[in-house]
């Protein structure tokens, strides 16, 4: 072998990151979600998803969130309250994590269907945020997982129905760790500053955050993409 051509070796397993949700597949996710018979199994993962997309919590933290661990703070430049989550993360860590209106108000829907008062701070502060189906204990991360998972097939499966085999398979593989590179990802991509999506995550190193902002693969794709159309038009 020449001394100039490198040694083979196994190509890593993600060159960007693959284990995410793009918009478009969140969205479809989604109305699929909304398009499900409203039982319980769908009430809680109507807020489930919104609430796992909008923190980027670890499975361990969304089913340890509790009502007492709720606080609010006022608005410092208008009239207002912002709403905040204490986290306890890796490491036994604690990080306070935004929850925007629409979250607190999902939330307020599926504590009314609990049973529960809608206003998150008249119930019980040991009172779970995501509770088991038949009660009001909290839900495994075992049961967590297999609720979410169980969503992810019934999308993929779907979408196989559509004849759209190919998109199944990103839905076939997700697992629910895949919501938490969703949220980065999607933050990323919005222009939210690293720094504060590490703040969100918890992430030790800002390194570890860079992932969700450093991806130009598809804008690469674009260009090449506009570059080949411009070519077979002559």
């Amino acid at each position: 072998m020449s001394k100039g051509l490198a040694r083979h070796e196994e190509a890593p397993e993600d060159i960007e990151l693959t284990r995410v949700l793009s918009v478009g597949q969140w969205q479809y996710l989604m109305d699929h979600l909304h398009g499900l018979p409203l039982d319980e199994h769908a009430h809680r993962l109507r807020f489930v998803l919104p609430f796992a997309h909008a923190t980027g919590l670890r499975v361990s933290e969304l089913v340890d969130a509790k009502i007492g661990r709720l606080y609010t703070m006022p608005l410092r430049d208008r009239l207002g309250i912002r709403w905040m989550l204490k986290v306890l993360g890796k490491g036994g860590k604690w990080r306070a994590v935004p929850l925007s209106e629409r979250v607190v108000s999902l939330l307020g829907a599926y504590l009314a269907q609990r049973g529960l008062d809608p206003d998150p701070l008249a119930n019980p502060p040991e009172t779970p945020l995501i509770a088991r189906i038949d009660g009001n204990d909290p839900v495994s991360s075992s049961g967590l997982y297999k609720a979410i998972r169980g969503l992810f097939q019934s999308a993929a499966d779907a979408l196989r129905a559509d004849g759209r085999g190919q998109e199944a398979k990103a839905f076939d593989r997700a697992s629910v760790h895949w919501l938490r590179h969703t949220c980065g990802s999607h933050m990323g991509s919005a222009g939210v500053p690293v720094n504060l999506v590490q703040k969100l995550l918890g992430h030790a190193s800002l390194a570890t955050t860079s992932i969700y902002t450093d991806s130009d693969e598809e804008r690469l794709w674009q260009e090449i993409t506009e570059l080949e159309g411009m070519g077979s038009a002559h």
